[in-house]
């Protein structure tokens, strides 16, 4: 089984509160000491699965989007996107989303158009400049198919949900970690993901932080509207809250 039991909003949204994590504009991110590109610097107990390249993401906020061309990369913990070819903005780098905040994750394969995984970021306060609220946001995949990404990333939201198979020597966070995703991963040949068969080490004084200042005027009437499953539209003009 690839989904993980349906939970409803409400509880998920309590639930999650609880576990303190939320979604978060640049987040860390270092060099990688022998590709020399930029990744997510690792969290405490962190292990990577998988990255995947040519994606478009968005993020729909109270006040207005942000919006960018990159890769992203998944964890045990988190979906990091990273921007790379084309950003809304200069000081956009990259956007995380905690998987154990994760609400309402659906992956949608329109008639017309790419696959693309839509969700419902949690903020990290009610008051912040990221809202009070749920943020609807897109993960479009420009190329290949998803064989090897979505078995993955079910299984990790199985886990986050059940803490005793995740701690288990077969879960897919163990695995990663001990350098055997390659045993328990279902490899796709439509899929471009690149499994990660050993953990991304940082270069030395590698580690880049940008901050983020939502200064942007508000967009206008209706253009901040979105919901999960619904993939957001480019809006240069409207690509940041306030």
């Amino acid at each position: 089984r690839l989904c993980p039991p349906p939970l409803s909003s409400q509880a998920l949204w309590a639930r999650r509160q609880q576990a303190g994590g939320a979604m978060a504009v640049n987040p860390t991110l270092a060099e990688d000491s022998v590709s020399k590109e930029l990744f997510p610097l690792q969290q405490s107990g962190e292990a990577f699965a998988l990255k995947r390249d040519n994606i478009d993401f968005e993020c729909i906020l109270p006040r207005g989007k942000l919006w960018g061309k990159g890769c992203f990369f998944l964890s045990s913990k988190r979906i990091v996107f990273v921007c790379l070819s084309k950003s809304c903005r200069a000081d956009f780098k990259s956007f995380e989303i905690p998987l154990a905040t994760l609400l309402e994750p659906k992956f949608n394969q329109p008639i017309f158009g790419a696959n693309y995984l839509s969700g419902l970021a949690t903020p990290t306060q009610a008051g912040g400049p990221l809202g009070g609220s749920p943020a609807a946001w897109s993960l479009t995949f420009n190329s290949g198919g998803c064989g090897t990404f979505l078995p993955l990333f079910y299984r990790l939201l199985a886990e986050l949900q059940e803490a005793s198979q995740a701690s288990s020597g077969s879960s897919v966070a163990q695995a990663a970690q001990d350098g055997r995703l390659g045993q328990v991963a279902y490899v796709d040949p439509s899929d471009p993901s690149v499994l990660f068969l050993s953990q991304p080490a940082a270069a030395p004084n590698s580690a880049q932080e940008t901050v983020f200042e939502p200064s942007a005027p508000p967009p206008e009437s209706g253009a901040s509207e979105g919901a999960a499953g619904q993939r957001p539209q480019h809006d240069s003009q409207n690509c940041v809250c306030s």
